[in-house]
């Protein structure tokens, strides 16, 4: 995969060999047949529709701009001289802002194209599969990314990103490469772990690895890295992990509040400034995960970590080929009926917070 936008509110990179140094050829063609553009937004509460994210440049007949609102969810309309095409996918209202990330990939060889929606907390996408896609020419991306040619983006839009690949969506991995894994034959980084090896798992089994998965993404939103310090979550080190990584917490406070041995809480509602702060981010960051058989718990650095939740997707088949793991056979893959413990909703994790703090 190789990404070469990045835009937020304070930054715009446009770089045709990769921001990654990921991409071989030094510059790219006039016109991207095949690509992904992705940006995370909230979607506050009032039910009025309005511009979020796109532009095209005046009287070039070109434009793409994706809008939304909390009761509609997302649409996106492009034009293509005297073209107009049009998709939506409605997200359910939860009576509150949300955030979500938006995921329009192409690929014009194929007469192909998906708009997904997702919340980053949640592994289900939601998606819309659009035929004979129009091109993009690649001045046009790279005003998007820059800024130029009446770009709009809102106030409410974290970041957006662009790669000449169709991007994966659905469950990411979240770990640095270099985390300690805890083994029966002690730590070594998930980076080395291979099918067929063993970890360790939080309640002392020992079970075997079936996949690990690697990713670069944007560093930013929701992938945003995270740094756990060290002596904190039981750390012996300090670890680095994605915002949305989620960590085992145990403890009185989660036995009297949630009536459960073990609760899963995002590494975002860690951030406190001390036990755990934003990593100064480049623009790409890689991350692996490892998948387990039942979704077990992993040590990592003696802090205990979700393994990757991968549900039922060896079910769906269209649902695989979309994701980290379209590479592997249906039948290599487990089903995870349910998270190992409990995953606590945002105000959950600021409550159990509050409460450890006192």
């Amino acid at each position: 995969m190789s990404w070469i936008g990045l835009t937020d509110h304070t930054d715009g990179r446009f770089a045709p060999s990769g921001l990654a140094g990921d991409y071989s050829p030094s510059t790219l063609p006039d016109v991207l047949d095949r690509g992904t553009l992705m940006f995370e937004t909230h979607l506050p509460e009032h039910t009025h529709q309005h511009d979020l994210f796109g532009g095209g440049k005046e009287g070039s007949g070109r434009s793409i701009m994706f809008r939304g609102a909390s009761d509609i969810g997302i649409t996106m309309e492009q034009r293509h001289q005297s073209d107009v095409s049009h998709a939506a996918i409605r997200l359910v209202n939860e009576g509150r802002a949300q955030t979500v990330r938006v995921t329009y990939a192409w690929d014009v060889a194929s007469g192909w194209a998906r708009l997904a929606l997702e919340q980053p907390e949640s592994p289900r996408p939601i998606t819309t599969v659009m035929h004979a896609p129009y091109p993009h020419k690649t001045k046009d991306l790279r005003d998007l990314m820059l800024g130029y040619s009446n770009r709009t983006l809102s106030k409410d839009v974290l970041f957006a990103a662009l790669s000449t690949e169709i991007v994966p969506i659905g469950t990411m991995p979240t770990l640095h490469p270099e985390t300690p894994i805890a083994t029966p034959d002690g730590y070594r980084s998930a980076r080395d772990l291979r099918r067929g090896d063993t970890v360790l798992t939080g309640s002392g089994d020992i079970v075997p690895v079936l996949h690990v998965v690697l990713n670069r993404l944007p560093a930013r939103g929701s992938f945003a890295p995270i740094r756990l310090h060290a002596p904190y979550f039981g750390l012996t080190q300090d670890i680095i992990v994605g915002a949305e990584q989620r960590l085992v917490m145990q403890g009185s406070e989660v036995e009297y509040t949630f009536g459960q041995e073990a609760v899963l809480v995002s590494a975002r509602h860690m951030v406190n400034g001390h036990a755990a702060t934003w990593v100064a981010p480049g623009a790409i960051a890689e991350y692996v995960q490892i998948v387990l058989p039942g979704h077990e718990v992993l040590i990592a650095a003696g802090c205990p970590l979700e393994s990757l939740f991968v549900g039922r997707l060896r079910r769906n088949k269209e649902k695989l080929a979309a994701s980290v793991l379209a590479d592997v056979p249906s039948r290599l893959l487990p089903e995870h009926a349910q998270p190992y413990h409990q995953v606590l909703r945002p105000f959950e994790a600021i409550t159990l917070l509050d409460q450890r703090a006192a």
